[in-house]
């Protein structure tokens, strides 16, 4: 017969020493773990950038505006549609980032994801291309409020674009794909790649950044272009005027990070008896 742990303890007092203890582990269990993560999705890894080129080539993408953390998990679905397996991610499936994610809330933050080919890689950018006469037939089908984010984003149509090769600041960060790294690519390496573009890239430059993974290595690289930022944003507005258009909103909703803390802390009453 199994237990859970709130059986095998109900007969214990709420205060008792031992349930403390247990909750002390398990706190602390949690914590390493955490702590485990921060370390290898590169929370001490500092941004190196150096500059070099972005190849370029013909960008077949789909286009979404979502929190940048979910980007790179999209990828899986252009890979289904290419046959190609996750160790093949690394030169080939690119995520476009045009917003400073410090600005631009998740919801609003635009973004497009796809393949990077030249020449020899047309045919398979064009078989994307040939797919969107079923995609739309599966869109008036599946017409749906109640349609979750990655079903969604199976029924945007393909596009396609050239992205020039020039020259970019180049970072090199690690990416374990999950939630802390997602983190840390929104919120450290975009902001960083995009304040180094506006700082050292020619006047007028337009920043934005491009990101390719090897997911079995756990490593990504990611560009931002130093010249010709502008050839990167895909008949979109620029950053600054784009975020001009939103409506206004608080960037953080401060009431629901306080009814976060409260009920992050509301286990720890054990620990010092209180109801």
């Amino acid at each position: 017969m199994l237990l859970n742990y709130h059986e095998m303890t109900m007969n214990e007092s709420r205060d008792s020493p031992e349930r403390k203890k247990q909750f002390l582990i398990i706190c602390t269990v949690i914590a390493a773990c955490f702590f485990h993560s921060v370390l290898t999705a590169g929370g001490l890894t500092p941004l190196e950038i150096t500059e070099g080129v972005f190849p370029g080539g013909h960008f077949f993408f789909r286009y979404n505006t979502r929190d940048y953390s979910s980007s790179i998990a999209f990828w899986k679905h252009i890979a289904s549609d290419v046959n190609i397996t996750n160790s093949k991610y690394q030169d080939f499936l690119y995520s476009l980032y045009l917003d400073d994610p410090m600005k631009v809330g998740g919801k609003y933050q635009r973004f497009a994801t796809g393949i990077l080919v030249d020449n020899t890689g047309l045919e398979m950018g064009n078989k994307l291309l040939a797919m969107n006469e079923e995609i739309k037939k599966q869109a008036l089908a599946k017409k749906s409020p109640d349609l979750g984010v990655h079903d969604r984003f199976k029924l945007q149509e393909y596009l396609n674009t050239s992205l020039p090769s020039v020259d970019a600041a180049i970072v090199h960060f690690p990416y374990t794909n999950g939630f802390v790294s997602a983190l840390f690519h929104s919120y450290k390496v975009i902001p960083g790649l995009r304040k180094y573009a506006e700082e050292k890239g020619e006047q007028g430059n337009v920043p934005v950044v491009v990101t390719t993974c090897n997911v079995v290595e756990q490593m990504c690289t990611h560009y931002a272009p130093l010249v010709q930022g502008k050839n990167f944003l895909l008949g979109k507005l620029e950053a600054d005027e784009y975020f001009a258009s939103l409506p206004v909103r608080q960037w953080v909703n401060w009431d629901g990070v306080y009814k976060d803390f409260v009920s992050l802390l509301r286990p720890l009453r054990f620990l010092w008896g209180a109801s």
